[in-house]
């Protein structure tokens, strides 16, 4: 069936099972039923803690409460056990959504057990241990030490009174004398006493109760009460009168020795609170006598009650668990079977829509949409894949036959992958660059890569060096997604290419613009010398030096400007077979005569070497190569003030396919940095060199399809090493020429940069 018809026609949905509808139904008789246990267990238990009298006639109506609650807690106990075994029983037989729907059930019943676990060990630690602390001995014990704690207050506070009395009385009588002969010095002593001691009332009295002086406080005293005769009697005595009122007010009554027929009486209030804790202290040991006789009523209520309200928990918990799952158990149950279908590969699967505009309508429809998607996308995708194999295989190809390197990099810019050109222009030690970071690899091209951005590629140009020569690359990164490609390609030769053009115009321009005066100078300054040589007597020598001075000045930029159109009007050569060791020869012979202080030698096979080559530009260029050995040799002399035996060795080795000839000297050497330069016109590192020597010889090596090369002597010694290499004709050479060994081979290879 195909797609569009699997859309239009969906699969048959299978019918609810019977089980599961009556999992799933709830009868209002059993909501009642539940709702009416739940409000008869919460009524018995609020009456239960409440505090009310329940040793009466109370507690048999409470008790019938809570057994009326568990016989309907036993109904619905009933109810709901009956429809999990009847789902069981489905799901045994493989009815769809019944194993479902009973995995439901059984996660809402085990969210139950949790809160039943934690009522459980509430109530064992409330009821059990809780209760049976309240009715303790160290408890019971505890309560009759309040008691006694009450009673001991008040006891103490009259035995303070006691004291502090004594006290006030001793001061005053030792002040007797000044405070008889001034009354108002004696009232404000008597409560100067008074407020020191805590008293809110101070009185002096005679025998009769008559106030001989008084101190009290503006507000807060109570009113005066007159000792009776037995307070008397008890102060006369010498011991101090305590009367302590039902508001826990103290009043005491002491003798005055110094004071004839006097008494002293206090009035001390009771400290915030004490008498309010003693009756409650009272009222306590009243409430725990009455609690401990219904102790064992309370257990009965508590543990009937905690136990249907955890059962209440528990079916509450299935209940639920039936009710939620039977809305989600089938159409699951379908939307897995369909799912199971599309796993197999059949993306023609679809449900039929099913429940009320819920999530799980909107879940069947958007199944539906997404089987759908999926089989336009599979079959998108295989088209896609097929596509994007051929052009993978066409890029792959495009990429390794490209010059330029060509790096993709991910966001830390490790090597994702790279095509053959990169490995062998960056020269690495590995040729694999994959899974390698790019900034260690070539440090050199960072700065360019690390200024690409989105959108913005960065392109520019970073030298590198690469064996014994400095490399000009032209770099470019740009973003594709979320990867960073970066191209590069060596440039040196096409810069040098075009340096070599450029100067050749300027060389053409100077020696045209130069040369036409050099000649009239000349003639000019010798002719002054001619004609006035012998008439200027005064300073003659001064003027015979100018004009020497002059003319050599001329030649030498005659001779400056030769070079300039030599370089520039280089004629082609003219090839033929010849000896390249005879030209050799000429020129190591024409360097021993030019430089006698120097020792050249030359090791050169005694046969013909037999090269197709301009006989005259080639002992040039040698020549040059001989030259730069001397200037190199005198200019380490001058550097280093020694007179140093200069030495030039000139080898010619040969293999299957080329002439090398080896020139080693041990002069001051070439300059690591810009190396490759000094094969371009005018650069010298001599203040009197033109810098076209070693232009003119690399120029000529070219044409004769060969190459020349700089680099450093390899015996750890200083000097420079010179390659220039030719194409031999094997034909001619084979009966008189022997080739070079396998050793020597691997040596010359290993000597120059690039091998041979």
């Amino acid at each position: 069936m195909s797609s569009q018809q699997s859309a239009s026609h969906p699969s048959p949905v299978s019918a609810r099972s019977p089980a599961l509808s009556d999992a799933a139904h709830i009868s209002v008789t059993d909501m009642g039923a539940y709702v009416a246990a739940v409000v008869l267990t919460f009524i018995g238990l609020l009456f239960a803690v409440s505090g009310g009298d329940i040793v009466g006639p109370a507690s048999t109506w409470i008790l019938a409460l809570l057994i009326i609650s568990g016989l309907l807690i036993a109904y619905l106990s009933v109810r709901v056990g009956s429809r999990v075994l009847a789902l069981r029983n489905a799901g045994k037989k493989a009815q769809t959504g019944a194993r479902l729907h009973l995995r439901f059930v059984m996660l809402f019943a085990a969210n139950g057990v949790i809160p039943v676990i934690l009522i459980a060990l509430f109530s064992a630690l409330t009821i059990g241990q809780g209760v049976q602390a309240w009715f303790s001995e160290q408890v019971r014990e505890a309560v009759q030490a309040t008691r006694i704690l009450g009673n001991q207050s008040v006891d103490k506070t009259a035995e303070t009174t006691k004291i502090d009395i004594s006290a006030m009385a001793v001061d005053l009588n030792a002040s007797a004398i000044q405070l008889k002969a001034d009354p108002q010095a004696y009232r404000d002593y008597l409560a100067l006493q008074a407020d020191r001691r805590g008293f809110v009332a101070a009185y002096v009295l005679n025998a009769q109760g008559t106030k001989l002086a008084e101190a009290q406080r503006p507000q807060g005293v109570p009113d005066f009460v007159t000792p009776d005769a037995g307070d008397f009697a008890t102060a006369q005595a010498g011991d101090v009168s305590i009367n302590i009122d039902p508001s826990a007010v103290v009043r005491a009554l002491y003798r005055l020795d110094a004071f004839s027929n006097s008494y002293l009486a206090v009035v001390r209030l009771p400290e915030p609170g004490q008498l309010a804790l003693f009756e409650k202290a009272k009222a306590a040991v009243y409430a725990y006598q009455v609690i401990e006789e219904r102790q064992g009523l309370l257990r009965l209520l508590f543990a009937l009650a905690y136990l249907e309200i955890v059962l209440l928990v528990l079916i509450g918990s299935v209940w639920l668990g039936l009710v939620s799952a039977g809305r989600i158990s089938a159409p699951i149950g379908l939307l897995a079977d369909a799912a199971e279908r599309v796993r197999g590969g059949d993306m023609s699967a679809r449900v039929a829509q099913v429940g009320g505009g819920d999530e799980i309508s909107a879940l069947a429809t958007t199944f539906n949409k997404m089987t759908g998607e999926l089989q336009f996308q599979r079959r998108a995708l295989e088209e896609a894949a097929e596509y994007a194999e051929t052009r993978s295989v066409f890029i792959g190809a495009v990429l390794e036959g490209v010059s330029a390197g060509v790096v993709s990099l991910d966001g830390t810019n490790c090597v994702r992958a790279a095509n053959g050109s990169a490995g062998r222009l960056l020269q690495t030690h590995d040729d694999r660059l994959e899974g390698r970071d790019f900034s260690v690899i070539a440090p050199e091209f960072m700065a360019i890569v690390g200024s690409a951005r989105p959108l913005h590629p960065a392109q520019g140009q970073a030298e590198r060096l690469v064996g014994a020569e400095t490399l000009l690359f032209d770099v470019r990164a740009a973003y594709a997604g979320d990867d960073l490609v970066v191209t590069f390609d060596d440039v040196s030769g096409l810069l040098a290419a075009q340096r070599q053009a450029a100067w050749k115009d300027v060389a053409r321009r100077i020696a045209h613009e130069i040369k036409n005066p050099l000649t009239p100078i000349q003639l000019s300054a010798e002719r002054l010398k001619r004609k006035y040589g012998d008439v200027i007597t005064k300073d003659r020598d001064v003027f015979i030096r100018m004009t020497d001075t002059i003319v050599r000045q001329v030649t030498d930029i005659g001779r400056m400007v030769d070079e300039f159109s030599s370089y520039a009007r280089m004629p082609s050569p003219k090839f033929a077979v010849d000896d390249l060791s005879e030209a050799l020869r000429q020129a190591v012979f024409a360097q021993r005569i030019a430089s006698p202080d120097i020792e050249v030698t030359s090791i050169l096979p005694p046969e013909p070497v037999l090269v197709s080559m301009d006989t005259r530009l080639l002992i040039q260029a040698f020549a040059n190569i001989l030259k730069n050995a001397g200037e190199g040799i005198a200019t380490r002399r001058a550097r280093d003030e020694t007179d140093l035996a200069g030495q030039i060795e000139v080898r010619l080795h040969l293999n299957e396919k080329m002439a090398w000839i080896e020139v080693v000297d041990n002069g001051i050497g070439f300059p690591v940095h810009d190396r490759r330069r000094l094969l371009e016109p005018y650069m010298t590192t001599r203040a009197k060199g033109t810098g076209l020597g070693l232009a003119i010889v690399a120029r000529v090596m070219e044409e004769h399809g060969g190459k020349l090369e700089l680099a450093d002597r390899t015996d750890g010694q200083n000097g420079a090493r010179v390659l220039m290499n030719l194409p031999v004709h094997m034909a001619d050479n084979a009966t008189n020429t022997p080739d070079l060994t396998t050793s020597q081979q691997e040596r010359l290879s290993s000597e120059s940069p690039h091998g041979s």
